[in-house]
């Protein structure tokens, strides 16, 4: 069985919470596959950075001033979204063994593609993270989303967006969101909503009659089958009170400060040294890769900041960076311009079995490094605007 939850009138810390609450469940045995769809509220749009966003790229002061709530994604990769009622998203928490991040997005992508299919659509799955609607010779993005670990092994969870409509709200991703022009690199557009069209204009061009929640159910319907298995029964429930009173509790923290700053080149910065310089660069291999390095006066990394729309485990959780954090201590003290020396600690790190980065390569995770190398300016000038 496989309890449905629908949520409406929450903010993006409540979808936090509940990657939490899904976790506590886990450690405790007590966790029952769940699937929540979350009807956002339409007086209280949201804004949250992607998991390893650097929260300097985002000017999370607009977004407040436009009416948004912001937050910080927790279980799920992937870069900065926003949440209204034109963007209902789903999360489907379940447990499957001896499986991979790759492989688990790639059923839910396949998922996605037959649930859009059901309904009569033409659609295809690239990979993590990407399908498309395919009308005459174009590809549209209508939808975001992949299957990634939670921060119990083992467990998983697959989220999509699905981009019904396209209303004012859905500037602020171009108006408040600075990305890296690299991030681009492989695609025919320069901003973030270039390559999306809402679903119900495609419907319209294509001549099929659906509802927005007609859609959700089947794409979500086609998830439960692939990743858990066609008998899977389906069950609408609700929370318990208890559930709710922990959701209450926690939903606060997930859109705090100290929360949306826990990737931060500014709050790694007043830390540092204000003479020692700060490099910056990205990199796109399958993934955009940022980089901020903190270079001490014998050209050895002080800090560093790795961050990106990258999927990676082992996850952060509200007490550990993850994985990311862990290869950021052993960079510490590496020389910045030994490729060498820098390969060999990535690789390191890349190599324990825990570890796990579809399309990512250890040299990919160097390329930036050595590239901030070659565009420093001294902390005390980056601090200085801030």
């Amino acid at each position: 069985m496989v309890r449905r939850i629908d949520v409406r009138g929450e903010t993006v810390g409540y979808w936090d919470a509940i990657d939490e609450l899904m976790a506590k469940q886990m450690h405790e045995g007590t966790f029952e596959p769940t699937l929540v769809v979350m009807h956002w509220d339409v007086e209280t749009p949201c804004l949250d950075l992607g998991t390893y966003e650097d929260a300097d790229r985002v000017d999370v002061d607009l977004a407040r001033e436009r009416g948004f709530t912001v937050g910080r994604r927790y279980a799920f990769a992937g870069g900065t979204a926003v949440h209204t009622p034109d963007f209902p998203n789903y999360m489907l928490y379940y447990r499957k063994e001896d499986t991979s991040i790759l492989e688990e997005a790639d059923a839910s992508g396949l998922a996605d593609v037959a649930g859009l299919e059901s309904i009569g659509f033409e659609a295809e799955y690239d990979s993590i993270g990407d399908v498309e609607i395919v009308k005459d010779d174009a590809k549209v993005k209508v939808m975001a989303g992949a299957a990634a670990t939670i921060h119990v092994p083992d467990y998983w969870v697959a989220t999509l967006s699905v981009i019904w409509d396209f209303p004012e709200e859905g500037a602020i991703l171009d108006d408040a969101v600075s990305i890296p022009r690299e991030k681009f690199e492989d695609k025919d557009t320069d901003s973030l909503t270039g390559r999306m069209q809402p679903l119900s204009e495609v419907l319209e061009e294509v001549e099929i009659d659906a509802t927005k929640e007609e859609v959700i159910d089947a794409i979500a319907r086609a998830n439960v089958d692939r990743l858990i298995g066609p008998d899977a029964e389906l069950v609408d429930d609700e929370w318990t009170d208890e559930e709710r009173a922990f959701l209450d509790r926690m939903a606060p923290f997930f859109e705090s400060d100290p929360w949306i700053n826990r990737v931060s080149t500014a709050r790694m910065c007043r830390r540092a040294p204000a003479d020692y310089a700060l490099g910056q660069a990205a990199y796109k291999s399958r993934k955009l890769i940022n980089v901020s390095a903190i270079i001490d006066d014998d050209e050895k990394i002080h800090d560093i900041i790795i961050g990106g729309d990258l999927y990676i485990r082992p996850q952060p959780t509200i007490t550990s960076g993850g994985v990311l954090e862990e290869l950021a201590s052993e960079l510490e003290g590496v020389p910045i311009t030994d490729e060498d020396a820098l390969l060999e600690t990535v690789e390191r790190v890349f190599d324990r079995p825990e570890t796990e980065a579809p399309g990512i390569e250890p040299r990919d995770i160097v390329e930036p490094i050595h590239r901030a190398n070659s565009n420093t300016m001294q902390v005390s000038e980056y601090l200085a605007d801030r």
